[in-house]
């Protein structure tokens, strides 16, 4: 008999393969996966996100550039993860006064709308996972995938904000930008309906 946490990891599976992979909405995914530096668990309770948390960042910093945090028995919508997300973010800069998170934190909920108007908004619908799920990425990568510079007028401490507001900021017209718009063309032309669609089914299975 499959488990919750077996179930979970299966979908999280196709919506990483099926979904991101397969549409190139993250260059970078296949090669983290292939790395072995995709880190992923699967949490049954909220309360357990925090001890999740400092297992993964104790783990050598080079063993993992992303890790997934998946809560197959999160019952509320994506408002209500939303919050959640922030209540972790707070806590991680608790755990880390007077100095930076090594990771950010990002939240994926299956009921983000599907809005492809532009390239920011449309990130919300590539966030649309089969469960909810906490997305942590390193810092130090953060910073080479979005192009941000460290120097004079265009620093920004990455680890304080969301990815929206990440994608969103007009620091620079670099990778993050090229990667926004490629990714709202491909979303249109595979048809939002029909990707929608798909990532419904991919919640049942």
């Amino acid at each position: 008999m499959t488990t919750d946490a077996e179930a979970a990891l299966g979908r999280n599976d196709r919506y990483i393969l099926d979904f991101v992979e397969a549409l190139n909405l993250c260059p970078y995914a296949k090669r983290c996966r292939e790395s072995g530096k995709l880190h992923r668990r699967v949490l049954l309770e909220t309360s357990a996100a925090a001890e999740a948390i400092a297992g993964i960042e104790a783990l050598p910093p080079d063993s993992v550039d992303v890790a997934l945090l998946i809560f197959p028995r999160f019952t509320g919508g994506a408002r209500a993860f939303e919050a959640f997300r922030g209540e972790v973010r707070d806590q991680m800069a608790r755990a880390h006064a007077g100095g930076d998170p090594p990771f950010f934190c990002v939240a994926f909920h299956p009921d983000l709308p599907m809005d492809l108007l532009d390239a920011h908004r449309a990130v919300h619908f590539i966030r649309r996972s089969p469960d909810p799920t906490l997305q942590l990425v390193r810092a130090s990568v953060l910073r080479e995938v979005r192009g941000i510079r460290t120097g004079g007028s265009t620093f920004v401490d990455a680890s304080r904000l969301t990815a929206a507001e990440l994608v969103s900021l007009e620091v620079s017209v670099g990778v993050s930008d090229r990667i926004a718009e490629a990714n709202l063309q491909t979303l249109r032309r595979a048809g939002p309906e029909r990707l929608a669609a798909a990532l419904a089914k991919l919640q049942g299975g």
